[in-house]
């Protein structure tokens, strides 16, 4: 019996031989070829997120608040927004792109950061975009906007209508920075007084790779009417932590 599947297995034409060889090498190809497609799309065609900061404009300026207070007075106050850029790099749409705070940590008296437990919260992007997600297309450039600082007088009826938390077991004070996040909650405050912070941010997008970066912030708690002045007194940069 086995002589005879050894004859007909030796009698097998050339022609044969490649057939059987070609249609096993078209399978690995059909089995192979998609995964290698996602390797080189992945690696070759993928968006890269990149994050910069600048204190000074267009990243960080001086701008003016108008409109009407819930007593139908005008309202037309000075107003300093802090953003930083996100940037696709890469060779194809960055989709459903959010910046999120993920970490939260106060200096103490003698400078060292402690951390604040946190619940990651979006931010929010410039250009009144209506959602924390947006596409962003190769070569193209959004801001987000990190923190501002409005006037006196406009923080006084924010905070009457209920917009801020401040940090618990914190003495009143008249002006701090807001961070622009989506929501705030009780535990977690939005308007900071004068101090140390360090705040983590990051980038998460569908199909590319999380960008994170930190912030430190410091805030003297005083107003100037100029850019030049209050970035002095406002300092933020991004550090490795």
């Amino acid at each position: 019996m086995n002589s005879e599947i050894a004859t007909q297995t030796s009698s097998l034409a050339t022609s044969d031989w490649v057939l059987i060889c070609t249609t096993l090498f078209l399978g690995a190809v059909a089995l192979f070829v998609p995964y290698l497609a996602e390797i080189i799309k992945r690696n070759y065609f993928a968006p890269e997120l990149k994050l910069e900061f600048d204190l000074n404009p267009p990243d960080c300026h001086l701008t003016r608040s108008k409109g009407w207070d819930s007593q139908g007075n005008k309202i037309d106050e000075l107003h300093y927004y802090f953003r930083f850029r996100v940037t696709n790099v890469g060779h194809s749409q960055a989709r459903r792109c959010e910046a999120v705070v993920e970490d939260f940590s106060i200096a103490d008296a003698s400078g060292e950061f402690k951390k604040l437990p946190r619940t990651p919260v979006n931010l929010i992007w410039g250009s009144g975009y209506p959602t924390e997600f947006v596409d962003i297309n190769p070569g193209r450039r959004f801001f987000c906007d990190f923190c501002n600082i409005p006037s006196q007088k406009l923080q006084a009826l924010e905070f009457a209508s209920g917009k801020y938390v401040n940090p618990l077991d914190t003495e009143d004070f008249d002006l701090g920075i807001i961070l622009n996040v989506k929501t705030a909650f009780h535990s977690q405050p939005n308007r900071l007084p004068a101090g140390k912070y360090r705040i983590g941010v990051a980038i998460y997008s569908e199909n590319g790779k999380t960008i994170k970066k930190s912030f430190e912030i410091s805030w003297s708690g005083v107003w100037k009417n100029n850019e030049d002045a209050m970035f002095r007194e406002s300092v933020i940069r991004v550090v490795n932590v």
